[in-house]
């Protein structure tokens, strides 16, 4: 079970928790699933220590790691980092801070990453998703 505040993440980020992520989170309660179990943030605390972390170390490299960005604890374990854009509840787009070569691109959307994530959780990376994603709360 995961215990997230999205209105203490909020306030203490300067962001809008996007309401996929939000699906995603109750998705994941909904099944008991744990997300914690896989380095993948699961509550208020390794949320927003994550996210602080980001903005510390990568808010002066190039891509510079901005403050809309919400990271919600996923990387695909070679350095590069996905993230929500976090301006507005109806943002949709999960992009990569990447390193090498340095940017950021489009992925897909929220609502598809985030389903291949539930599925990967649901699957206890098993399956197809095995080597695609790993989390960044280690």
């Amino acid at each position: 079970m995961t215990d997230f505040d999205f209105d203490e993440i909020e306030e203490d980020l300067d962001l809008v928790v996007p309401d996929i992520y939000r699906l995603f989170i109750e998705n994941i309660d909904n099944q008991d699933y744990d997300l914690s179990k896989h380095g993948i943030y699961a509550n208020t605390e390794t949320l927003l220590k994550g996210n602080w972390q980001m903005r510390m170390r990568l808010g002066d490299q190039t891509p510079k790691w901005e403050n809309h960005y919400l990271d919600f604890g996923v990387g695909d374990g070679c350095g590069n980092y996905f993230f929500l854009l976090a301006t507005d509840e109806e943002d949709d787009l999960v992009q990569p801070w990447a390193h090498d070569p340095p940017g950021i691109e489009d992925v897909s959307t929220g609502s598809e990453f985030l389903q291949n994530i539930f599925k990967a959780v649901a699957d206890g990376f098993n399956g197809p998703e095995k080597f695609m994603f790993q989390g960044n709360a280690w």
